[in-house]
Order: C-alpha cells, then structure tokens, then sequence
C-alpha cells in the first residue's frame, strides 16, 4: 500500500501508458455509439457495441438500449488505439475513458412501474487498475478524491447528468402514453434492439446532438466551479 495521496495531489496520466485501453469493454451512451461508429468510419476501422442496459417497450414492441459496451477488438484493445495512441482523443473520446480512473462501483437502475418513473444510482470510486492511482493511492490517508481527480470528475458528471436526461425522457415519454415500459429482463423479449437516442429522436426532433451536449457542458461547468 502506498503512503496515500494528500491534499494538493491530483492525479496525472503517464504518458504511453494505454493501460485502461486495455483493461475491459468501455461503457457507453446511446449517442456515444452514433459518435464513436462516425469516428470508426472515418478512420475505416471495426467497432463492435453490445448492449448492456435495455429496457421493454411494450406499445413499441421495441427494446431501447440506454447503454452500450464498446468492445475490445481481437488484441485485447480499445479498437480506437494505435500503439500507446487514442485515435479519437482529440475528436470525441468517451465519457467513461475522460474521467478514468474515476469510474462508477457501479451503476444500478430502477424501474416503477406504479409511478412510471426510470431512476438510478450510483457512487464512484478510484480505479486501483492503474498504475498511479496504485502508487498514488488516493483512497487512503488525507486525500480528498474531488481534489485528486479534479480533471476527471467534471467529466464523471457529464456522464451522470445525461444518464439522468435520457431516464427522466422515458419517464416524461411514459406518463404522456408515448411508451409503455415493463420491467422484463430486456436480455429475453423476442423485440427488436433500438439505440435510446435515435427512439427518443424520432419523437422528439429537438433533442439534438447539441442539446445532449449542452447538458454535458452545464454539468461541467458546474462541477468545475
């Protein structure tokens, strides 16, 4: 064990370290796949998504993905790294790859189906995955993880503040008889898949891709302040 991080420590990258590339599928959001399959396009190689969160719509007869995996490719790797490189740093890296190594224990949803309500919960810890946090270790002594991870926990409220956006729509969506959710396992109804941005687009055109980004920047910022 270290002799833990104190109070002005904050956490910064090695360079050509790629570890967390490596790591395990990356967990992310219905309008990250349509981001990140542009991305892969572009630089004409394979991403593979799997659906991770589902929920069942039954007056759609639609299952709604409200998160994805981005699979690691048959190195073992992010597709999107090049040798120690993210090709799309620069252009659109995920949430849960900016704010590492500050990820969610986990992330557990809820369904109410009484009050028609999609909510969830979730706390986040150090990732001891990665070298410096393993050297750093911020989880003990008289660290404090908000100064540690002060550039990566702006970008872990994004990720929160549009995991609340697309269930607090499913839930306006719901109690307006838009959709009809069930709280079947997502996993066995014979329905087919239908990416949770693209289903909440068809019905509500101006919820664009700006506007999602609006309310990542707003949780940002105040994260930052």
């Amino acid at each position: 064990m270290g002799s833990g991080a104190d109070v002005t420590t904050t956490f910064k990258c090695e360079p050509n370290c790629a570890s967390c590339c490596k790591l395990s599928p990356i967990t992310v959001l219905p309008h990250e796949v349509y981001l990140l399959q542009r991305e892969a396009e572009e630089l004409g190689i394979e991403a593979a998504f799997s659906p991770s969160y589902i929920v069942v719509d039954e007056l759609n007869k639609v299952r709604i993905v409200l998160s994805y995996l981005l699979m690691l490719n048959g190195r073992g790797e992010c597709p999107f790294l090049r040798g120690t490189k993210c090709l799309v740093h620069d252009s659109y890296k995920p949430l849960t790859c900016r704010s590492f190594p500050y990820l969610p224990r986990i992330i557990r949803y809820s369904m109410d189906t009484a009050t028609k309500t999609i909510d969830f919960d979730v706390s986040f810890v150090a990732s001891y995955a990665c070298p410096v946090v393993k050297r750093d270790d911020p989880g003990y002594g008289n660290g404090d993880m908000r100064v540690y991870f002060k550039n990566e926990v702006p970008h872990a409220r994004e990720a929160i503040a549009l995991r609340k956006f697309y269930a607090a729509t499913l839930t306006q969506m719901w109690r307006s008889g838009a959709i009809e959710l069930t709280d079947e396992d997502g996993r066995t109804v014979p329905y087919p898949l239908v990416n949770g941005y693209f289903f909440i687009r068809q019905r509500m055109p101006m919820i664009t891709l700006n506007v999602i980004n609006d309310i990542a920047m707003k949780a940002r910022r105040e994260a930052e302040q």
